[in-house]
């Protein structure tokens, strides 16, 4: 078993809880913080001298008194140095491509330092000026690194990932259907309450996904494929998005299995702090492309259905990339078995799946037409 593969032990729940209500709101700080970068990067602003204020009438000294430019610059460089330079939250989140650049540009700057800490400091007029000129000249060394070509690499880097991701949706979809004549497949989307919603943190989250997943492979030896992403959402929080491919010879009642599911996730797994959704039911009525239900491997509507459910599942979730620390997609594996049939109707062949981990309340929200 590799690591990836590896299921956490109980013990190790109070590791999970070492980052709590804290975490949720640097995570909101940190978004918003990319907005703003992002605004910048797109208007090219620089700071007026307008900002520079006398601290009196005819007085010779001056304080900095922020625009919308100085505003957003103070505010990114005091979010993004405390959280990768400072705190321990820097092992749970990673820069983006603007941020990463800011804080080059920008960390050393004894103002913004000075700032971060007290209230704008009084200082002369001429202090004044060459102050903002620093500033200037450092959003221009930040604007002339958002045009290299090492930027836009790893901007288009999630968009890689993302069609990576559905290319192995996709072959865990061809191989299941080239073993299987028929499969059941059943999406829960598994979420937190309201009130325990400020309280989980990414590793509370991949624990209790891998008790669900654990508890999902022993209670169904009819399991032969999963799926799941991780997202994060503003009114959602942390949230899995699992899509189970059972058996259609084993098993049938798709919805019963759906909410048996989501009650695991919902009362044992995260012991009352989670709650669900179960996309199998109403999935005809709901989804303009149902890939849920039953699969026949003659059904080319719902394999176009689930075509486009693998698209949704593997689409760039740039929030939860830059949010958490870990993986937001996987797919388990399969064995390779010598006895795979290559022609005629697919025939059932009885392999396991390689061990991974599960998840379970409704969620009154309507959920998104796919």
């Amino acid at each position: 078993m590799n690591e990836l593969e590896r299921d956490v032990p109980c013990e190790e729940i109070h590791d999970c809880e070492t980052v709590t209500s804290e975490d949720e709101s640097w995570r909101r700080d940190l978004i918003e913080t990319e907005q703003r970068l992002q605004a910048l990067a797109e208007h090219r602003a620089l700071i007026s001298e307008r900002v520079i204020q006398s601290v009196s009438f005819s007085s010779d000294h001056a304080r900095l008194k922020p625009d919308d430019t100085l505003e957003a610059v103070s505010s990114a460089y005091a979010v993004l140095r405390w959280l990768f330079k400072l705190s321990e939250y820097r092992e749970h989140y990673r820069p983006s491509p603007y941020a990463s650049r800011f804080l080059a540009a920008f960390e050393s700057s004894p103002y913004l330092r000075q700032v971060s800490l007290e209230p704008a400091p009084t200082m002369t007029r001429e202090e004044a000026r060459s102050v903002v000129a620093d500033l200037n000249q450092r959003l221009q060394a930040w604007y002339e690194s958002l045009t290299g070509p090492d930027f836009q690499y790893e901007r288009r880097k999630s968009q890689r990932n993302s069609r990576n991701n559905e290319q192995r949706f996709q072959a865990l979809v061809t191989e299941l259907q080239a073993r299987y004549a028929r499969l059941q497949i059943v999406r829960v989307d598994c979420e937190y309450t309201q009130d325990s919603r400020p309280e989980i943190t990414y590793e509370l989250a991949h624990y209790h996904r891998e008790r669900l997943l654990r508890r999902v492979r022993n209670d169904y030896p009819s399991l032969v494929g999963y799926a799941w992403k991780l997202e994060w959402g503003q009114a959602t929080g942390l949230h899995y998005h699992l899509v189970f491919f059972f058996d259609g010879h084993q098993v049938r009642q798709d919805i019963q299995i759906g909410e048996r599911i989501g009650q695991l996730w919902a009362n044992d797994i995260t012991e009352g702090l989670g709650r669900y959704f179960n996309c199998n039911r109403g999935a005809a009525q709901r989804y303009h492309f149902n890939a849920l239900g039953e699969l026949n491997y003659h059904d080319t509507e719902k394999r176009q259905g689930l075509s486009h459910l693998g698209r949704y599942l593997t689409k760039v979730d740039a929030v939860a990339a830059m949010t958490t620390a870990g993986r937001t997609f996987q797919t388990s594996q399969m064995d390779k078995a010598s006895n795979t049939p290559t022609g005629g109707r697919p025939r059932q062949i009885a392999t396991p799946i390689k061990r991974r981990t599960p998840a379970s309340g409704h969620s009154p929200q309507q959920r998104p037409i796919l």
